[in-house]
């Protein structure tokens, strides 16, 4: 197989909207509506958001608002990968701030871990 042809006929989608089981696009919005907290853009930092909000208080009553369609921008395109690394790498954080590298790592972990003290 030719390494540059293999990937002729793939399609630029994120493998979660390719998969036949995902979840039908709800109505656009209409008219008004009322909630304790509306978030705006259903990309990773909305979804956390609102996921957060709920669980952090259920009874919230928590709106999330997408122009588009939930994850198919940025957040779709990386294919859902998520990084600890505040300094978009080791190598680049170790370059810039040497010092400073081990809290930037250690901060940056504490992200990905919701209920994580920040304190160390």
């Amino acid at each position: 197989m030719d390494p540059l042809t293999a990937g002729a006929d793939a399609e630029p989608r994120p493998y979660w909207l390719d998969d036949p089981a995902r979840p039908d696009p709800l109505p656009p919005l209409r008219g008004r509506e009322r909630c304790s907290l509306a978030v705006v853009g259903g990309g990773f930092s909305g979804l956390w958001t609102a996921l957060i909000a709920k669980e952090r208080e259920p009874d919230r009553d928590v709106v999330l608002l997408e122009g588009a369609r939930v994850a198919w921008a940025a957040s779709g395109r990386n294919g859902g990968f998520c990084s600890a690394s505040p300094t978009h790498g080791l190598g680049n954080g170790l370059g810039r701030w040497p010092s400073e590298i081990e809290e930037l790592e250690r901060l940056g972990a504490a992200n990905l871990t919701v209920h994580a003290p920040l304190a160390g």
